[in-house]
Parts: C-alpha cells; sequence; structure tokens
C-alpha cells in the first residue's frame, strides 16, 4: 500500500509540472487509444459468441450422428467394438474433437475414446462428466466444464432405437480451437497491443504537429536567450509560420540590432573600465597568494572572498570549494568554530573606537596557527575583515622539544646528584662513625653515581654534537663483520658477568658498506649493551649480518630473549630518555644510547627497527646502503638531517 501510494504521488507530481496543453493532448491520445481498443473488444466478442453458437450446433449434430451410430451397434451386435475405429478416425479428422464417450442406461461407461491408443497425454484435465451421476446431467443438454479443467462444451443426447433409449452418447470439443485470437491471454494481449499502438502512432501525430507550431517559438526564445547572455546581435531567419509569427520575429529583429549598436557605443569604455578593475584585482590576489602566510578575506556576513594558497594548505582543501562559502566550512571538524567565533566576536565587537586587530593564537587540526584579524574600513563603513594564519607548529614542536630535553635532563642529572650529595653528607658528618665495609659501599656507591653522571653527561654532548652538526667523521667501504667483533670484544666481559652467550654469524660472501667505522662500533654497542641489560642471567643474545640483495642493503639483526619490551612502547622506543623500565622494571640508564644509535645509522643513510613482545625477547636492527665503489672516501657530518 505504501508503494501504491508513493507511486500516486510521483504520477501527481508528475501532472502539475506537465503544461495545460501537454495535459491536453496527453489526455487525448488516450481517449482515442482507450476508445478504440473498447470498440475492438465489443467486435471481437459479438464474433466470438456467434463463433461459439456455431459450435455448439455443429456439436450437438455431430454428437446425434454418433448416439444413432452407438444405438444401430448396441442393437446389430450388443456392444461397441465397431464403432472405436471409426471414433479414432473421426479424432484425427477433428482436432476439435476432446473425447466421445457412450454410457448405458445406468451410467455405466461402455466406450471412452480417452482411452483408446493413442491416449492424449491430457486426459487427466478434462472433466469426465459422462461418469458423474445422470440425474446430475439430464440430456439432452450442453454442459461446459468446471473451474479448474480444461474448457470443454460436453455435448450429451441419448442413444434411441424405435423410441427405446439404450444409452447416452457424450462429445466433448475444445474451445480452444474455436476462438478468434486464442487463448484468453492472447486475446488480452492483443487489445493491449492495440492500445499501444494506437497511442503511439497518436503520440507521433500530435508529435508532429507539436512540433511545427512550436518550433517558431522555441527559435524565438533561444533568441531571446541570446539576447540575455550579451549577444546583441543575434537575427532570427523567416519561420513560414504565419503572419502573426513573422510580424514578432522582425520586431526582435530590429530590437537586436538597435541593442547591438547600442552595446558597440558602450562596451569600449565598460571594458576599459572593467580591464583597470580586474588588473587591480589581479595585482592584488597576485601579492596575496605570493604571501607564505595564509590570507583569507571575509566580507561583512564572514563569507570567504579571496583566500591564497597557504591557507588552502592550512584548511586542506581547494580555493574553489572555500570561496563564496561560509568562514565555518573552511574549518569542518573537531575545532570548526573556532575561527568562525574568533572572527565573529571581533566583527561584533568592531566600533569606530576598537579598531585596533586581533591576535590569537590557537588549534586547528594538528596544525598550531596564530591568527591576526583586521578590519577593512571604506568611508567609516564595515566591507568585512581580513585573517592572517601563520603556521607556527614546527616552532611550538621546537619550544616543546627543548622544554622536555631539558626538564629531563635535569631530571636525569638531579638523580645521581643528589645520591652522591647524600652519601657524600653523610660520609662528612658521621663517617668517623661508620663500619668500615659500610664506609667503602658508601664511597663505592658514589663512584658508580659518578659514573653514571659521567655517562649521561657523555651521551648528551655526543646527542648535541650529532644533532648539531659537530662531528665530522670520514667514512669508507668496511665491513660490518669486522665493526661487529669489534663490537663484541667490548661487551664480552659484561656478558660474561652475567653468563650470557653472544654469537655472531653472518652470510657470505658479504658485501661492504659506506660507513664509519667508530660510529657504526658505537650504534653496536649501544644495542649489545641494552639486551644485555634487559636479558636474565644464562639468557643468549645473536647477531646475525646479512645481505638484502633486492634492498642494496646490508642488515644487522640483535635478537636476545630477554625480558621484551611491551607492544604500547615500541613506537617510543628511540626517544631520548625514554625507559621502558620506569614501568616495568628499575634498570638504570640513562636513556639516550638507542637515540644516539638511530641517529647514527639515519645519518648513514640507514634506518632501524625493533620488534619485541613482552616476554618474548626483542630484535634490534639496522640497515645500511651497499658501497657502490670500494675504497673511495667521503666525509659525513653526523647530525640530524634538516628537512627544510
Amino acid at each position: 500500500m505504501p508503494k501504491s501510494l508513493n507511486i500516486l504521488e510521483r504520477w501527481r507530481l508528475f501532472w502539475r509540472k506537465t503544461s495545460a496543453q501537454k495535459q491536453l493532448l496527453l489526455l487525448g491520445i488516450i481517449s482515442t487509444a482507450a476508445l478504440i481498443t473498447f470498440f475492438t473488444w465489443v467486435w471481437v466478442t459479438r464474433a466470438q459468441a456467434v463463433i461459439d453458437k456455431s459450435v455448439q450446433q455443429f456439436g450437438f449434430a455431430l454428437a446425434q450422428a454418433l448416439a444413432r451410430g452407438g444405438a444401430e451397434a448396441l442393437t446389430n451386435n450388443g456392444n461397441l467394438e465397431a464403432l472405436k475405429f471409426y471414433i479414432l478416425t473421426e479424432r484425427e479428422k477433428t482436432p476439435a474433437l476432446a473425447y466421445v464417450a457412450y454410457c448405458d442406461r445406468n451410467g455405466e461407461v461402455l466406450l471412452d475414446s480417452l482411452t483408446l491408443p493413442p491416449e492424449q497425454q491430457d486426459k487427466g484435465q478434462i472433466f469426465p462428466i459422462y461418469r458423474q451421476p445422470r440425474k446430475d446431467y439430464p440430456v439432452p443438454h450442453i454442459y461446459g466444464s468446471p473451474p479448474g479443467y480444461r474448457s470443454i462444451t460436453n455435448i450429451g443426447v441419448p442413444m434411441l432405437r424405435n423410441n427405446l433409449e439404450l444409452g447416452i452418447c457424450w462429445v466433448g470439443l475444445d474451445n480452444k480451437v474455436f476462438t478468434i485470437l486464442g487463448t484468453a491471454q492472447e486475446a488480452r494481449y492483443f487489445l493491449i497491443s492495440v492500445f499501444g499502438l494506437i497511442g503511439i502512432l497518436g503520440a507521433l501525430g500530435v508529435w508532429a504537429n507539436y512540433a511545427l507550431i512550436n518550433r517558431p517559438l522555441k527559435v524565438l526564445a533561444q533568441g531571446a536567450s541570446k539576447i540575455a547572455a550579451g549577444h546583441f546581435d543575434h537575427q532570427i531567419q523567416g519561420q513560414r509560420a504565419g503572419r502573426e509569427i513573422d510580424q514578432v520575429v522582425n520586431a526582435f529583429n530590429s530590437m537586436s540590432a538597435q541593442l547591438a549598436e547600442y552595446d558597440k557605443q558602450n562596451v569600449g569604455q565598460l571594458t576599459a573600465e572593467r580591464n583597470k578593475y580586474i588588473s587591480e584585482r589581479n595585482k592584488l590576489e597576485l601579492v596575496l597568494m605570493s604571501i607564505a602566510d595564509g590570507v583569507v578575506v571575509c566580507d561583512h556576513d564572514n563569507r570567504v572572498q579571496i583566500v591564497n594558497a597557504a591557507a588552502t594548505a592550512i584548511f586542506a582543501k581547494d580555493a574553489k570549494e572555500l570561496v563564496g562559502k561560509p568562514l565555518i566550512f573552511c574549518t569542518e571538524g573537531p575545532d570548526s568554530p573556532a575561527i568562525c567565533s574568533i572572527v565573529q566576536d571581533f566583527t561584533d565587537s568592531l566600533s569606530p573606537s576598537t579598531l585596533e586587530p586581533v591576535v590569537q593564537q590557537m588549534h586547528l587540526g594538528e596544525l598550531i596557527v596564530r591568527l591576526h584579524i583586521s578590519p577593512i574600513i571604506l568611508n567609516q563603513e564595515f566591507l568585512g575583515s581580513v585573517v592572517i594564519m601563520h603556521d607556527i607548529t614546527r616552532q611550538a614542536e621546537l619550544e616543546k622539544m627543548k622544554t622536555e630535553f631539558i626538564a629531563n635532563v635535569s631530571h636525569e642529572l638531579r638523580t645521581p646528584i643528589t645520591s652522591i650529595k647524600s652519601y657524600v653528607d653523610t660520609l662528612c658528618n658521621h663517617g668517623e662513625k661508620l663500619d668500615p665495609d659500610i664506609y667503602r659501599e658508601f664511597l663505592q656507591i658514589i663512584d658508580n653515581e659518578a659514573d653514571r653522571l659521567m655517562s649521561l653527561v657523555n651521551d648528551v654532548l655526543e646527542l648535541s654534537q650529532i644533532e648539531e652538526g659537530d662531528i665530522e667523521a670520514e667514512i669508507h667501504a668496511l665491513s660490518l663483520k669486522q665493526a661487529a667483533e669489534a663490537a663484541l670484544r667490548a661487551v664480552n666481559l659484561m656478558a660474561k658477568d652475567k653468563q650470557i652467550a653472544l654469537t655472531l654469524t653472518s652470510s657470505e660472501p658479504l658485501p661492504l658498506v659506506m660507513m664509519n667505522e667508530e660510529a657504526i662500533e658505537r650504534v653496536i654497542i649501544n644495542l649489545l649493551t641494552n639486551a644485555i641489560k634487559y636479558t636474565p642471567q644464562g639468557g643468549k643474545i645473536e647477531i646475525k649480518i646479512e645481505q638484502y640483495p633486492k634492498a642494496d642493503e646490508v642488515g644487522v639483526l640483535i635478537t636476545d630473549n630477554g625480558i621484551g619490551i611491551p607492544e604500547e612502547s615500541l613506537p617510543q622506543i628511540f626517544d631520548r630518555f625514554y625507559r621502558v623500565e620506569r614501568k616495568v622494571h628499575t634498570i638504570k640508564g640513562t636513556g639516550l644510547g638507542l637515540t644516539i644509535a638511530k641517529k647514527i645509522v639515519e645519518n648513514h643513510h640507514g634506518h632501524i627497527e625493533v620488534e619485541s613482545a613482552l616476554g618474548q625477547g626483542s630484535t634490534f636492527s639496522f640497515y645500511l646502503p651497499i658501497a657502490k665503489e670500494e675504497g673511495e672516501a667521503n666525509t659525513v657530518q653526523l647530525k640530524e638531517a634538516k628537512s627544510a
């Protein structure tokens, strides 16, 4: 029901949008087609009725002839065997003959043509009227078939001999054979085809007439559109559609000639003024587009009028998506009201006494932007505002990194200094009272903390020198295996103290890589030291050096079976002063070893990676490019690569 209502509503909408002229034409075509179809249906129905009457007469005569033959056979032979051949022959000659059946006076079937070979395939669809009680179907009479059975005209006549009734003869005629248009479905298709054909022919005729009448009007409408578009010299040719139309065409051509003359007189002046305006506007736009900061010019309703490339980059939208739209459209997202709200507050509070610009810093998505908003005033009238956006994200990040670095260094320095001072104070004030073993233990702690402090200072200085580019070193085509062996010797004693097995394997032959041997040894030592710290006593650490021909790289993989790294800590593992032990254990360290290793590898045009899971060990790996020309020496500054 809702679907039918929806279709009806669509039809009503279409009908309302159609002009009255087209409505009348459509109604005329439909009415004509329906009327002709109706008369066709009446004619076909009457013709079919005549045919049905003739069929009944033919069937009645055929039934009487067969009844006489049956009566004669029953009188002479006492059976109907002699009629079987005649019935079969008649059934072949008369396709409309559905069946022939003979019954005695009691209604018992003596002969049924449906049981004679060849048997009909669809005999089950025929209503067996001759097998029904005789009192329900008295004869002579003509009966139709009930619903659900084949459409058969059943004709029953008595078999008489000397006015003595010997039985009944039933004859069935197939009604489908005696139709003008075939089945009822075919008749419907025929009427629908008639309706559609007449509708199409009528529509074609109306369309042809409509085109001939409306063509001149359409030409006039197109001419008016040309004039409206600025083609004032447009002329229309004669349409030969009658005197009235020709008069309208002549008047139109006269009007267009006068407009063309007027346009010719004024177009020079208008063009000069327009070009001057466009030139000034283009100059302004070129200046704005060349400004590195984002510039947005809004009208008094805060709609964007001009936007430069830097602003579109900040908004992450094309200029065509912004111009003419409200300012709030430029900043769709979580911070969408921010800029619009600031500008709106600025324009709302604007007065002749307060024309000072507004400077404000805000977050725009992932960017930090400093806004500078100034009004556009002409003759004491507020025309709009100019918003200058300076992206200070990089500066803010650098300030944040600087602050965090100073805070981290201060925190890391405070810990050993506090420890040293507390033990020194104890020794100074109470040293003579302490047990010699405790005295030596305090001195050992002070020595360890001093070493830790020295290590931290050295790491901080080294990282600072790398980032500032103060370290210059020559790189040569060298073997990574040689650097790995030197690093193993450096940490061998530390590994033996924890009974950790160190193994080194490498693929052969191993190509050379461009590197500074001392720097790469430092990388491997830092990674091995880190692995030894976080591997329990009796563990093992394996170093693999492999070539990756597809990437033209040689990789060093350091795998341990230590405590592992939580998944959430992996993205920050190479950050300054980041130590997982703050969360899971208490192993001491500066937190700069991995950061220094990463800086050195990246300055060698390589990359470093880590794979780990808590409780399953870790694998730190770094990859360096293969040397192209062996023996060639270069100088590299071990500093952070700048993108800008």
